[in-house]
Protein backbone atom coordinates (compact mmCIF):
# COMPACT_ATOMS: atom_id res chain seq x y z
CA UNK A 1 0.00 0.00 0.00
CA UNK A 2 1.46 3.72 -0.38
CA UNK A 3 0.83 6.23 1.74
CA UNK A 4 1.85 10.08 2.45
CA UNK A 5 5.37 10.42 4.08
CA UNK A 6 7.55 13.22 5.19
CA UNK A 7 10.34 13.48 1.89
CA UNK A 8 13.55 14.83 2.15
CA UNK A 9 13.93 15.68 -1.61
CA UNK A 10 16.72 18.11 -1.22
CA UNK A 11 18.95 20.27 1.23
CA UNK A 12 16.08 22.05 3.11
CA UNK A 13 13.52 20.94 1.27
CA UNK A 14 10.27 18.94 2.41
CA UNK A 15 7.37 17.50 0.22
CA UNK A 16 4.62 14.97 1.16
CA UNK A 17 5.26 12.24 -1.49
CA UNK A 18 3.42 8.10 -1.28
CA UNK A 19 5.86 6.21 0.20
CA UNK A 20 5.32 2.17 -0.44
CA UNK A 21 4.39 0.73 2.95
CA UNK A 22 5.06 -3.01 2.91
CA UNK A 23 2.13 -5.31 4.43
CA UNK A 24 3.18 -7.16 7.78
CA UNK A 25 5.56 -10.48 8.01
CA UNK A 26 5.17 -13.04 9.96
CA UNK A 27 6.88 -11.24 12.99
CA UNK A 28 6.22 -7.61 12.04
CA UNK A 29 3.15 -5.17 12.64
CA UNK A 30 1.58 -2.04 10.07
CA UNK A 31 0.28 0.82 12.35
CA UNK A 32 -1.42 3.91 11.58
CA UNK A 33 1.02 6.85 12.43
CA UNK A 34 -0.30 9.47 14.74
CA UNK A 35 2.87 11.48 16.04
CA UNK A 36 6.50 11.17 15.57
CA UNK A 37 8.65 12.70 17.55
CA UNK A 38 11.40 14.98 15.86
CA UNK A 39 15.50 13.68 17.05
CA UNK A 40 18.61 15.88 16.36
CA UNK A 41 19.44 13.91 13.75
CA UNK A 42 16.50 14.19 11.40
CA UNK A 43 17.10 18.32 12.06
CA UNK A 44 19.99 17.50 10.50
CA UNK A 45 18.89 15.01 7.71
CA UNK A 46 16.64 17.78 6.79
CA UNK A 47 19.76 19.92 5.86
CA UNK A 48 21.07 16.56 4.05
CA UNK A 49 23.66 16.20 6.79
CA UNK A 50 24.14 12.41 8.38
CA UNK A 51 22.02 10.98 5.31
CA UNK A 52 21.70 7.57 5.41
CA UNK A 53 21.85 7.49 1.54
CA UNK A 54 21.41 9.31 -1.23
CA UNK A 55 18.29 12.24 -1.54
CA UNK A 56 15.40 12.14 -1.38
CA UNK A 57 14.66 9.92 1.92
CA UNK A 58 12.13 9.54 4.21
CA UNK A 59 12.83 10.20 8.11
CA UNK A 60 11.39 9.47 11.59
CA UNK A 61 12.32 6.57 13.89
CA UNK A 62 10.27 8.12 16.74
CA UNK A 63 6.65 7.33 16.05
CA UNK A 64 3.24 6.01 18.13
CA UNK A 65 0.29 4.85 16.83
CA UNK A 66 -2.77 2.05 16.24
CA UNK A 67 -1.86 -1.13 14.77
CA UNK A 68 -3.62 -1.57 11.52
CA UNK A 69 -2.60 -5.39 11.02
CA UNK A 70 -0.38 -8.08 12.66
CA UNK A 71 1.50 -10.65 10.93
CA UNK A 72 0.43 -14.34 11.99
CA UNK A 73 3.07 -15.09 14.56
CA UNK A 74 2.35 -11.95 16.59
CA UNK A 75 0.37 -12.90 19.92
CA UNK A 76 1.16 -10.42 21.86
CA UNK A 77 -0.75 -7.54 19.86
CA UNK A 78 -3.94 -6.98 18.01
CA UNK A 79 -5.34 -4.90 15.73
CA UNK A 80 -6.72 -1.17 17.60
CA UNK A 81 -3.81 -1.73 20.50
CA UNK A 82 -1.90 2.00 20.82
CA UNK A 83 1.93 1.87 20.72
CA UNK A 84 5.13 3.68 20.64
CA UNK A 85 7.23 2.62 18.41
CA UNK A 86 11.08 2.81 19.71
CA UNK A 87 13.31 0.70 16.94
CA UNK A 88 13.35 -1.39 13.35
CA UNK A 89 12.83 1.66 11.17
CA UNK A 90 14.27 5.35 9.82
CA UNK A 91 11.08 6.09 7.61
CA UNK A 92 8.84 6.20 10.12
CA UNK A 93 7.77 10.01 9.46
CA UNK A 94 4.78 8.22 7.50
CA UNK A 95 0.87 7.88 8.10
CA UNK A 96 1.55 3.97 7.81
CA UNK A 97 4.78 2.26 9.18
CA UNK A 98 5.48 -1.76 9.42
CA UNK A 99 8.33 -2.67 11.79
CA UNK A 100 8.96 -6.22 13.99
CA UNK A 101 6.90 -6.58 16.55
CA UNK A 102 9.63 -6.39 19.21
CA UNK A 103 10.06 -2.58 18.02
CA UNK A 104 6.53 -1.42 19.76
CA UNK A 105 5.30 -1.66 23.26
CA UNK A 106 1.23 -1.53 23.94
CA UNK A 107 0.36 1.81 25.46
CA UNK A 108 -2.90 2.31 27.75
CA UNK A 109 -6.32 2.05 25.70
CA UNK A 110 -7.18 5.12 26.95
CA UNK A 111 -3.97 7.23 25.08
CA UNK A 112 -5.22 10.56 23.57
CA UNK A 113 -2.32 12.49 24.27
CA UNK A 114 -0.27 11.58 21.36
CA UNK A 115 2.33 14.36 21.74
CA UNK A 116 3.52 13.28 25.57
CA UNK A 117 3.20 9.15 24.12
CA UNK A 118 6.16 9.49 22.31
CA UNK A 119 8.57 7.14 24.16
CA UNK A 120 11.69 6.48 21.66
CA UNK A 121 14.38 9.01 23.17
CA UNK A 122 13.30 7.85 26.61
CA UNK A 123 14.38 4.76 26.14
CA UNK A 124 17.82 5.96 24.59
CA UNK A 125 17.99 7.39 28.40
CA UNK A 126 17.08 4.50 30.31
CA UNK A 127 19.85 2.42 28.18
CA UNK A 128 22.28 5.13 28.63
CA UNK A 129 21.87 5.18 32.18
CA UNK A 130 21.49 1.43 32.62
CA UNK A 131 24.90 0.39 30.95
CA UNK A 132 25.79 3.55 33.11
CA UNK A 133 26.19 0.97 35.99
CA UNK A 134 25.73 4.39 38.15
CA UNK A 135 26.34 3.00 42.16
CA UNK A 136 25.43 4.51 45.36
CA UNK A 137 26.20 7.94 46.38
CA UNK A 138 28.35 8.39 42.88
CA UNK A 139 28.62 12.20 41.83
CA UNK A 140 27.49 12.41 38.92
CA UNK A 141 28.17 15.47 36.31
CA UNK A 142 25.81 16.00 33.72
CA UNK A 143 26.82 18.12 30.79
CA UNK A 144 23.89 19.50 28.58
CA UNK A 145 20.25 19.87 30.02
CA UNK A 146 18.59 19.87 26.48
CA UNK A 147 15.63 17.70 25.83
CA UNK A 148 17.88 14.06 25.61
CA UNK A 149 19.82 16.11 29.07
CA UNK A 150 16.58 16.77 30.81
CA UNK A 151 15.50 13.40 30.67
CA UNK A 152 18.75 11.71 31.92
CA UNK A 153 18.48 14.06 34.56
CA UNK A 154 14.93 12.80 35.42
CA UNK A 155 15.67 9.62 35.34
CA UNK A 156 19.21 10.41 37.71
CA UNK A 157 17.20 12.27 40.46
CA UNK A 158 14.43 9.93 40.19
CA UNK A 159 14.98 6.51 39.62
CA UNK A 160 18.78 6.26 40.64
CA UNK A 161 21.56 5.67 43.09
CA UNK A 162 23.43 8.91 42.18
CA UNK A 163 24.57 11.07 45.45
CA UNK A 164 25.45 14.67 44.26
CA UNK A 165 24.19 15.43 40.81
CA UNK A 166 26.06 18.25 38.95
CA UNK A 167 24.54 19.99 36.29
CA UNK A 168 26.10 22.17 33.42
CA UNK A 169 24.42 24.33 31.08
CA UNK A 170 24.99 27.41 29.25
CA UNK A 171 21.28 28.43 28.49
CA UNK A 172 19.52 30.17 31.62
CA UNK A 173 16.07 28.91 30.62
CA UNK A 174 17.53 25.00 30.32
CA UNK A 175 19.11 26.02 33.70
CA UNK A 176 15.77 27.29 35.75
CA UNK A 177 13.79 24.09 33.90
CA UNK A 178 16.87 21.54 35.10
CA UNK A 179 16.31 23.21 38.70
CA UNK A 180 13.01 21.93 38.95
CA UNK A 181 14.04 18.24 39.16
CA UNK A 182 16.19 19.17 42.10
CA UNK A 183 19.92 18.01 41.06
CA UNK A 184 22.66 19.30 43.94
CA UNK A 185 23.32 21.78 41.79
CA UNK A 186 22.55 23.80 38.24
CA UNK A 187 25.32 25.82 36.86
CA UNK A 188 26.42 28.36 33.77
CA UNK A 189 30.31 26.73 33.12
CA UNK A 190 31.09 29.90 31.91
CA UNK A 191 30.23 31.74 35.20
CA UNK A 192 32.12 32.46 38.11
CA UNK A 193 30.71 30.17 39.78
CA UNK A 194 30.48 27.40 37.70
CA UNK A 195 34.25 27.74 37.16
CA UNK A 196 34.68 27.77 41.08
CA UNK A 197 32.69 24.33 41.46
CA UNK A 198 34.68 22.95 38.17
CA UNK A 199 37.99 23.60 39.87
CA UNK A 200 36.59 22.14 43.31
CA UNK A 201 35.30 19.27 41.35
CA UNK A 202 39.14 19.25 39.70
CA UNK A 203 40.94 19.47 43.09
CA UNK A 204 39.23 16.65 45.11
CA UNK A 205 39.89 14.61 42.01
CA UNK A 206 36.82 14.56 39.75
CA UNK A 207 33.68 13.00 39.61
CA UNK A 208 32.64 9.53 39.27
CA UNK A 209 30.71 9.70 36.41
CA UNK A 210 30.21 12.37 33.82
CA UNK A 211 27.73 12.51 31.32
CA UNK A 212 28.01 14.46 28.46
CA UNK A 213 25.00 15.35 26.24
CA UNK A 214 26.01 18.78 24.85
CA UNK A 215 26.50 17.97 21.47
CA UNK A 216 29.52 20.60 21.55
CA UNK A 217 32.97 20.59 21.36
CA UNK A 218 33.41 22.71 24.88
CA UNK A 219 31.08 20.63 26.36
CA UNK A 220 32.79 17.60 25.33
CA UNK A 221 36.30 18.84 26.67
CA UNK A 222 34.76 19.87 29.93
CA UNK A 223 33.51 16.30 30.55
CA UNK A 224 37.32 14.92 29.67
CA UNK A 225 38.41 17.40 32.60
CA UNK A 226 36.14 16.24 35.28
CA UNK A 227 36.17 12.48 35.18
CA UNK A 228 38.46 11.11 38.55
CA UNK A 229 41.11 8.42 37.94
CA UNK A 230 39.05 5.04 37.28
CA UNK A 231 35.74 7.10 36.25
CA UNK A 232 33.10 6.43 33.46
CA UNK A 233 32.70 8.95 30.76
CA UNK A 234 29.48 8.64 28.87
CA UNK A 235 29.34 10.11 25.33
CA UNK A 236 25.08 10.71 25.46
CA UNK A 237 25.90 13.30 22.39
CA UNK A 238 26.23 12.44 18.68
CA UNK A 239 29.03 14.49 17.33
CA UNK A 240 29.12 14.94 13.87
CA UNK A 241 32.57 16.42 13.35
CA UNK A 242 35.67 15.23 14.59
CA UNK A 243 36.26 15.87 18.53
CA UNK A 244 40.24 15.42 19.88
CA UNK A 245 41.02 13.88 23.52
CA UNK A 246 44.18 13.88 25.14
CA UNK A 247 45.19 10.10 25.09
CA UNK A 248 47.32 10.17 28.32
CA UNK A 249 44.95 11.71 30.39
CA UNK A 250 42.04 8.80 29.78
CA UNK A 251 45.34 6.27 29.94
CA UNK A 252 46.56 7.45 33.26
CA UNK A 253 43.15 8.32 34.24
CA UNK A 254 41.75 5.02 33.38
CA UNK A 255 38.65 6.15 32.48
CA UNK A 256 36.10 3.91 30.94
CA UNK A 257 34.25 5.14 28.22
CA UNK A 258 30.81 4.35 27.30
CA UNK A 259 29.38 5.49 23.38
CA UNK A 260 25.87 5.02 24.72
CA UNK A 261 23.71 5.41 21.39
CA UNK A 262 20.91 2.14 21.24
CA UNK A 263 23.61 0.65 19.22
CA UNK A 264 25.58 -0.02 21.58
CA UNK A 265 23.07 -2.62 23.13
CA UNK A 266 22.26 -5.91 21.02
CA UNK A 267 19.44 -6.54 23.43
CA UNK A 268 18.05 -2.78 23.18
CA UNK A 269 14.43 -4.16 22.89
CA UNK A 270 14.36 -5.21 25.73
CA UNK A 271 14.49 -1.95 26.91
CA UNK A 272 11.24 -0.91 25.86
CA UNK A 273 9.04 -1.87 27.80
CA UNK A 274 10.90 -1.62 30.60
CA UNK A 275 10.62 2.11 29.94
CA UNK A 276 7.39 2.74 30.03
CA UNK A 277 6.93 0.88 33.28
CA UNK A 278 9.26 3.57 34.26
CA UNK A 279 6.76 5.92 33.02
CA UNK A 280 3.77 5.15 34.37
CA UNK A 281 5.45 5.69 37.88
CA UNK A 282 6.54 9.28 36.96
CA UNK A 283 10.23 8.67 36.73
CA UNK A 284 9.85 9.88 33.16
CA UNK A 285 7.84 12.42 31.84
CA UNK A 286 8.41 13.20 28.36
CA UNK A 287 5.35 14.95 27.15
CA UNK A 288 6.21 17.69 29.67
CA UNK A 289 9.29 18.80 27.87
CA UNK A 290 7.90 18.96 24.24
CA UNK A 291 7.51 22.58 22.83
CA UNK A 292 6.55 22.59 19.42
CA UNK A 293 3.54 20.71 17.85
CA UNK A 294 2.87 20.71 13.70
CA UNK A 295 0.79 19.08 11.68
CA UNK A 296 2.77 17.00 9.09
CA UNK A 297 1.36 19.18 5.81
CA UNK A 298 3.25 22.81 7.59
CA UNK A 299 5.47 21.39 9.83
CA UNK A 300 8.47 23.27 8.32
CA UNK A 301 8.94 25.71 11.09
CA UNK A 302 9.62 22.73 13.78
CA UNK A 303 12.73 21.08 11.67
CA UNK A 304 14.25 24.65 11.63
CA UNK A 305 13.20 25.30 15.33
CA UNK A 306 14.90 21.87 15.90
CA UNK A 307 18.29 23.09 14.46
CA UNK A 308 19.10 26.48 15.76
CA UNK A 309 16.83 25.65 18.97
CA UNK A 310 15.14 29.67 18.77
CA UNK A 311 12.03 30.33 20.34
CA UNK A 312 12.94 28.20 23.64
CA UNK A 313 13.08 24.86 21.72
CA UNK A 314 13.18 21.95 23.33
CA UNK A 315 11.31 18.86 21.49
CA UNK A 316 9.38 18.91 18.25
CA UNK A 317 6.29 16.32 17.29
CA UNK A 318 4.53 16.04 14.51
CA UNK A 319 0.89 15.08 13.90
CA UNK A 320 -0.34 12.70 11.39
CA UNK A 321 -3.98 12.48 12.16
CA UNK A 322 -5.91 14.48 9.76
Amino acid sequence: MKADALWIVEPNKMEIRPFEVNEPKFDEVLFKTMAGGVCCWDAYLYQGISAPGPLPYVIGHESVGIIEKVGSGVKNLKPGDKVFCASGSNEMMCKYVTVKSDCVVKIADDTTDWVAAVTEPTCCVVNLLYKSFIEPGDHVVLIGAGYMGTLTLQGLTRGSQAGRITVFEIREDRREMAKAYHPTEVLDPESDEGKKVIAEIISKGGADVVIEFSAAKSGFELANELFKQGGKLVIGSWHRSPMEFDGTRWHLGGVTVYNLSPMSNIHYTEILPRTYELIKRGIYEPGKLVTHVANYKDCKDVFLRAFDKKDGYMKGVILFDD
